[in-house]
């Protein structure tokens, strides 16, 4: 079922309240209520997203309802966007294949405008392929960065610092930007009751 929620993110440093039932304070119109809190549209200009959270608060199925907003956005400039599920993942030949000789991944190298990657359950991957983040970085490092942009969702815990630190020595610590999704309003938690 897909509900009409407007999820929220915190960035890592940030801050939120929740209610005295455990509910996200709803931010309002202008975030009166937490100033920190930004939708993934808020942050969508930078150029490597670590989108984290908890286990079943809903990290796919946002990306899920926010893909296709997301693309047409993408389209609209001309640009390119490539979805991949790591979830499925046993073999690190098969996950090269899928996103390095993808069409869509081929064009954009032999082009000028942007790739957005989206990276979903790299935890879950990292069960099965153990060397998957410095497989990405070695493969990352070979493309023009200025055009790549990467989104990666993962539950927190499982989170590789390692990946993290590349990844502020490949884009630069101010174009790396890691953000949590914050629990649901008490009004989403009714409407979907």
């Amino acid at each position: 079922m897909k509900y009409n929620w407007k999820r929220y993110w915190c960035p890592r440093e940030g801050e939120f309240i929740l209610s005295t039932d455990g509910f996200l304070q709803d931010p309002g119109e202008n975030h009166l209520f937490n100033p920190d809190l930004v939708t993934i549209e808020e942050i969508s200009k930078i150029p490597c997203l670590i989108l984290l959270g908890e286990p079943g608060i809903g990290k796919s199925s946002t990306m899920q309802v926010e893909k296709e907003a997301i693309d047409t956005k993408i389209y609209e400039k001309g640009d390119k966007a490539l979805w991949i599920d790591l979830r499925s993942y046993g073999s690190e030949d098969r996950l090269l294949k899928d996103i390095f000789d993808n069409e869509t991944f081929l064009s954009w190298k032999k082009g000028d405008q942007r790739l957005y990657i989206f990276m979903d359950s790299l935890d879950e991957c990292l069960l099965r392929i153990s060397n998957l983040a410095t497989l990405l970085i070695d493969k990352i490092k070979e493309y023009p960065i200025e055009r790549l942009y990467l989104r990666i969702a993962s539950r927190t815990a499982d989170w590789p610092i390692f990946l993290e630190k590349e990844f502020n020595e490949i884009w630069g610590a101010d174009n790396v930007k890691i953000y949590e999704l914050v629990p649901l309003t008490k009004n989403d938690v009714i409407e979907a009751a």
